[in-house]
C-alpha cells in the first residue's frame, strides 16, 4: 500500500490548480464588462448544441480538475484490483506452514523461506525474530506493531478513494457557484434588456460542474465501499494469524 503515497502528492497538486483557477474568474468579472461580453456570446454559441468536449470546456478549469481526480481515481481502483488479493497479502497454505516451522522451532527454515518471500505473515513473524534476542516482550511488541502497520497501510491505501468521493462533488458545487456568479454578471454588466434564454444558458453551464462531481464522486464511492469490505476481511485474516503467532512466541519464551 505504500505505492499509495504518491496518490496524496497528486491530489493537493490538483487543489493548488483548483485554488489559483478559481480566483481568477471572479476577479475578471469584476475588473472589466468587456470579460462578460466575451461570456455572453458563448452563452449565445451554446444553444447549438454542446458536445462532450464543448461541455468539459464549458466548465473550466474546475473541470479539468475533476478530470485529474478521475484519473487518480481509476489508477488507484486498478492498483486495487491487482494487488489488494487476500491470496497475496495472506496465503493461507504458505502461512500454515510458517506457523507449524514456528511450532516446531525450526528458526533458520523460517527465514531461508521467508527470505524471498514478502506478505502481511512474512513481516509479523520476520518482526518477531528480529527481535527475539533481545527478548520475548520486545518481540511481542514489534509483532504487535507490525500486525497494526499493515492494517493501517491497507486502510490507508483505500482512504483516498474516499478523499476523492468526499471532495469531487465540493469542487463541482464550487464550480456552479462560479458559474452562477458569472451567469448573473450577464445581468448586472448589459445596458440592453438580457435574454431569458442566455441567463438560462448559463445556469445550465454552471450545472455541468456539480453533475461533473458527482459522475466523479458516485463511482469512487461504490468502489470505495467494494474495496472496504475486502480490507475488513483481510485485516481480520492478518488480526488472526497474528494473534496465533504471538502466542506462539510467548510459548517459546516461556
Amino acid at each position: 500500500m505504500k505505492a499509495h503515497a504518491w496518490s496524496g502528492q497528486i491530489i493537493f497538486a490538483l487543489l493548488l490548480m483548483l485554488t489559483a483557477g478559481c480566483l481568477s474568474p471572479v476577479t475578471a468579472l469584476a475588473q472589466s464588462g468587456d470579460k462578460v461580453q466575451g461570456y455572453v456570446e458563448s452563452l449565445e454559441a451554446s444553444k447549438q448544441g454542446m458536445s462532450l468536449w464543448d461541455t468539459i470546456q464549458s466548465g473550466g478549469i474546475i473541470m479539468w480538475v475533476l478530470c485529474g481526480l478521475s484519473v487518480v481515481a481509476v489508477t488507484i481502483i486498478c492498483y486495487l484490483f491487482l494487488h489488494l488479493n487476500s491470496g497475496k497479502l495472506v496465503p493461507r497454505e504458505f502461512t500454515e506452514k510458517l506457523i507449524e516451522q514456528l511450532e516446531g522451532g525450526h528458526e533458520n527454515t523460517i527465514r531461508e523461506t521467508c527470505k524471498n518471500e514478502s506478505n502481511a505473515v512474512v513481516r509479523i513473524i520476520m518482526a518477531g525474530l528480529n527481535k527475539k534476542k533481545r527478548g520475548m516482550i520486545f518481540a511481542k511488541e514489534a509483532m504487535e506493531n507490525q500486525v497494526r502497520r499493515e492494517i493501517g497501510e491497507l486502510w490507508q491505501g483505500i482512504s483516498y478513494l474516499a478523499d476523492i468521493a468526499a471532495v469531487a462533488p465540493l469542487i463541482g458545487l464550487l464550480g456552479t457557484v462560479l458559474g452562477m456568479i458569472q451567469a448573473f454578471n450577464v445581468i448586472a454588466f448589459q445596458e440592453a434588456v438580457v435574454k431569458p434564454i442566455l441567463l438560462a444558458g448559463g445556469v445550465s453551464k454552471a450545472m455541468v460542474t456539480t453533475a461533473g462531481g458527482l459522475v466523479v464522486a458516485i463511482p469512487v464511492m461504490l468502489f470505495y465501499t467494494y474495496f472496504r469490505g475486502k480490507v475488513q476481511g483481510i485485516a481480520h485474516e492478518i488480526e488472526t494469524y497474528g494473534t496465533d503467532i504471538i502466542k506462539i512466541f510467548e510459548e517459546m519464551g516461556a
